[in-house]
């Protein structure tokens, strides 16, 4: 079975997932009829698309020999497309765990004198946790900025993924430091890369911190922050603390403005305190799904409520949220068991 792909390059993920579901491996005929479109003029984006087709479906070996005919016929790609051909390959590679493999493309790539963009480089520091070596992903980090390219949320994302495979939480809050120092925001994805591995390794003092940070840095928590927040107190058995951070937190998702959360306030508690046996539906429906953040934390408020909980619309008065905050003033690091 070939894929005629000539024409309607757009079905071929579609054509590749009937494939591997069936069990058919690509064939001869596959492959003319890649190198004809390509020739035919579809080009460096055809290629490109047919290429992340394979690699999203997880056809490693195909995607390798398509990427390999598409260096060959595509001989006149500049410097730029080229790179961005490997980027793609370098993605697939990395996300099928693939390290050797990408760090053997990425180094034929550098042989052969092409840029790497930002993009890659992250993929390539997090190539490094699979390893996991810290000590590559410095190499890279300096690679990077000798190319005159500078560090990225993303980048320092990576770089704690690879310091917290050896449970090295010092490293991490380290980075996590000279990311914000160095006047980068932080998004509540490097917050939450640390919160997970800190609840998964039982380090409740590295969580507390993490959960200030985020306040301090006037970022939103999302579902993740709550349940590793959560979760971490129910396995030490605090459960009354779970309960008040899990209520706090849910608060500061829906606002992290006291005024704005006092004014919502009184519409929501109507949601939160109905008595009706859809009550719960009812506040599923109320939200779009941009807000979809917004019907979680009601539903997690509701049942805070069901536990013998009052419901305050000033998350700041909790007890829970004023003794992080002595705690942990931004200076002051927690205590790493």
């Amino acid at each position: 079975m070939g894929i005629h792909l000539v024409g309607k390059s757009e079905i071929t993920y579609c054509e590749l997932r009937k494939m591997r579901k069936i069990g058919l491996q690509p064939s001869r005929f596959t492959y003319d009829g890649f190198i004809n479109s390509v020739v035919a003029g579809k080009g460096v984006a055809h290629a490109i698309k047919v290429i992340r087709a394979f690699g999203a479906e997880g056809m490693i070996e195909e995607m390798l020999r398509y990427f390999s005919v598409a260096e060959n016929v595509l001989w006149k790609m500049t410097y730029s497309q080229k790179s961005g051909l490997y980027g793609v390959v370098l993605h697939a590679l990395v996300k099928a765990k693939e390290t050797h493999k990408a760090i053997r493309a990425f180094k034929v790539m550098r042989s052969c004198g092409l840029p790497a963009n930002i993009a890659i480089y992250n993929m390539m520091i997090e190539c490094c946790k699979l390893l996991p070596c810290f000590k590559s992903a410095s190499a890279l980090l300096s690679l990077m900025l000798r190319d005159g390219l500078c560090p990225t949320i993303f980048t320092f994302t990576s770089l704690i993924k690879v310091v917290l495979v050896k449970e090295d939480f010092e490293g991490a809050l380290d980075l996590l430091d000279i990311c914000i120092t160095g006047g980068i925001k932080p998004d509540i994805e490097i917050f939450n890369t640390i919160l997970s591995e800190a609840n998964a390794k039982g380090q409740i003092h590295v969580v507390e911190y993490i959960v200030e940070c985020i306040h301090i840095a006037k970022t939103q928590p999302d579902h993740s922050t709550l349940w590793h927040t959560f979760c971490a107190y129910v396995d030490k058995e605090l459960y009354n603390t779970a309960i008040e951070a899990l209520q706090v937190l849910s608060m500061r998702m829906i606002s992290l403005d006291a005024s704005i959360l006092k004014e919502k306030g009184a519409v929501l508690e109507d949601l939160i305190l109905g008595e009706e046996t859809d009550a719960e539906l009812r506040i599923m429906k109320a939200f779009e799904p941009t807000e979809e953040h917004i019907a979680t934390a009601l539903l997690n408020l509701r049942w805070c409520i069901t536990t013998g909980s009052t419901i305050s619309w000033s998350p700041e008065d909790s007890l829970w949220a004023r003794r992080l905050a002595s705690s942990y003033d931004g200076n002051k690091r927690p205590d790493v068991l």
